[in-house]
């Protein structure tokens, strides 16, 4: 791994995760019990998506250790009323939980630094690259897209580190 990459992302930090699609970033969010009106069963809060109109949501990346080209780390999102922890479900979408407990790091592939910040996989503990299922329809207009470890089509993340 690149020894500037190392020396600015080896550590613990806050920072708002992006997709990348072609040359443009998509912000990152969190869904809402009322974005879906025509499913079944009432969907949960938090589930991570691309997407929307808002900033991506600033997390806090916990670092935990290093490979050759690996940097692995516990994702959380503070307050909302008490912290969550980025993990996977059953069927494989990203969410962020609390009442569940949450062990497994998820690994940054460090793909380019830039100016804009670090171009990335975002990768599970199993080594999954996060893919993009698009969320048709979604009550917004938006585009907005499920993410997702076991299907979906694969993107690079945007890492911007903040202050």
């Amino acid at each position: 791994m690149d020894s500037a990459i190392q020396a600015h992302f080896a550590r613990s930090f806050r920072a708002r995760l992006y997709m990348r699609v072609a040359n443009s970033t998509v912000p990152l969010r969190l869904s809402r019990s009322s974005d879906k009106f025509s499913w079944g069963v009432t969907p949960e809060d938090d589930w991570l998506q691309a997407g929307g109109r808002q900033d991506s949501p600033l997390m806090d990346f916990h670092y935990l250790s290093a490979t050759d080209d690996r940097l692995h780390y516990h994702i959380t999102v503070p307050g909302r009323p008490q912290t969550k922890t980025l993990g996977v479900s059953r069927n494989g979408y990203l969410g962020f939980y609390w009442h569940a407990e949450v062990t497994d790091p998820w690994k940054i592939e460090p793909l380019r630094q830039t100016d804009e910040g670090l171009v990335c996989h975002l990768r599970d503990h199993r080594g999954y690259r996060v893919g993009a299922i698009k969320d048709t329809p979604h009550h917004s207009g938006d585009w907005v897209a499920l993410l997702n470890v076991e299907e979906g089509d694969v993107y690079n993340f945007l890492l911007r580190q903040e202050g």
